[in-house]
């Protein structure tokens, strides 16, 4: 690792470089992991609050599995209470200070009462009704109820309001939520109706599906990327040192430790590059996490770091060819 740290040391320029380099890869990576991770929160965080990970959720086969499409009729209603002892999920799109709304129907949520987000200001909502602390949806007053943190579906707040409130709201789509080993036991759901289960049931969103998938395929090329080019430039570095290799072969330094070495030097590199990259994605983060749904967790902060970490020294590790071939003899007569 001397000689290692030696070689950095000497050629402020490079290191600079190369370091730079990995932390804008970082601040690349981090900064769209949690974009993603934002985007996914306000797409299905509404879904993702009902749903436990044992149910389903069956809504009509119109050949999209959305949500916002699912239209169950009464006789398939019917069926799935009867047969399946579903409960029923009501979604109503509503209106708050010209604000769009999706309105929930949840079993935890009593009679009268609406849980509003609080990005909704007790005045806005107390105009809608004349009444302070209550909302009206669909003609009602609500008492208004604050959560404990805001939900979402297709980037719009979700209110929540019981079961039987919920019938009373004009209502834009119905599904139902099932034990998915009733589904299991049944073969699957009645004709007309499709069954969503575990991260599926994520994509009757509409905005889900898209985000999610161009956002990730643009991280994993990334990923794809760095390795490539962190191999690139330790490659340049490792032929350039090649002679400082040879000496310290030819002085009685083992194949392990100039490997050792060389890995060292890129663990340093990458290291410092890591953790100024996940700094600037931390602050730049909170500085816009009121304009961007950026959702900073260790999920998207250190998962996706400890990924450019193994993709850069497996990009180092093909650049010790060199090093594994070096004659110190011809290294140092070429040098």
């Amino acid at each position: 690792m001397f000689q290692g740290l030696k070689e950095l040391r000497s050629a402020p320029s490079r290191t600079a470089l190369i370091t730079l380099t990995v932390a804008m890869i970082t601040v690349m990576v981090t900064f769209l992991a949690s974009l993603a991770a934002g985007l996914k929160y306000q797409s299905v965080s509404a879904l993702q609050e009902l749903l436990s990970d044992d149910q389903v959720l069956v809504l009509e086969d119109s050949g999209t599995a959305s949500l916002s499409s699912s239209r169950l009729s009464e006789s398939q209603i019917d069926t799935l209470r009867e047969d399946y002892g579903a409960s029923l999920l009501v979604v109503a799109r509503e209106r708050v200070d010209s604000t769009p709304a999706s309105v929930f129907s949840s079993p935890d949520i009593p009679h009268g009462v609406a849980q509003v987000p609080s990005e909704f200001e007790d005045d806005a909502l107390a105009a809608t009704s004349g009444t302070p602390g209550t909302i009206a949806l669909g003609g009602s007053d609500f008492q208004v109820e604050r959560p404990d943190r805001d939900l979402y579906f297709d980037h719009q707040p979700v209110i929540f309001v019981s079961d039987a409130d919920a019938g009373s709201l004009r209502t834009n789509s119905l599904a139902a939520v099932v034990d998915a080993d009733i589904i299991d036991s049944a073969g699957g759901a009645p004709e007309g109706m499709v069954a969503l289960s575990g991260d599926d049931r994520w994509n009757a969103s509409a905005s889900y599906t898209g985000e999610q998938l161009s956002l990730n395929l643009m991280i994993n090329l990334l990923y794809v990327i760095s390795a490539l080019v962190l191999g690139a430039f330790f490659m340049v570095w490792t032929i350039q040192r090649l002679r400082g290799v040879a000496i310290s072969s030819a002085l009685g330094a083992s194949r392990r430790v100039l490997i050792a070495d060389s890995l060292g030097q890129a663990v340093v590199v990458l290291a410092v590059g890591i953790l100024g990259g996940l700094a600037v994605t931390g602050s730049v983060g909170i500085a816009l996490a009121g304009t961007l749904p950026i959702d900073l967790t260790a999920g998207t902060m250190l998962q996706p770091a400890g990924i450019l970490l193994l993709a850069g020294l497996a990009g180092s590790a093909l650049s010790l060819r060199p090093v594994l071939k070096v004659s110190p003899r011809e290294a140092m007569a070429a040098a």
